[in-house]
């Protein structure tokens, strides 16, 4: 007999990818900035910038999934504004603020 899965049970499986994708971007932002910001000031911005993006990704990637946005925050070690901001698609990170017309 085939080894069934429920849907119950891939959900739940991607929800917890979902979060430990976001507490290693996390730890990984955290973990290189002493390390980017003996580098040139270019090279900080853009380091800092690229794991901004990668946290930015797993984030959203973890509210498809389901995860509400105050796991999303604490999981990410992120205010709950800057989460919110990221869901509702009003700002990227890395990216300067464009004004619109």
């Amino acid at each position: 007999m085939a080894n069934v899965t429920s849907r119950s049970d891939v959900n739940t499986l991607a929800q917890l990818r979902a979060r430990r994708a976001v507490r290693l971007a996390a730890r990984q932002l955290t973990e290189d900035a002493p390390k980017l910001a003996r580098a040139s000031a270019a090279a900080y911005q853009a380091g800092l910038a690229a794991r901004a993006a990668e946290l930015h990704r797993a984030a959203l990637i973890a509210w498809r999934a389901g995860i509400p946005a105050e796991v999303i925050a604490a999981d990410g070690r992120l205010p709950q504004a800057v989460v919110h901001r990221w869901i509702t698609g009003r700002r990227t990170p890395g990216r300067p603020c464009e004004k619109r017309p």
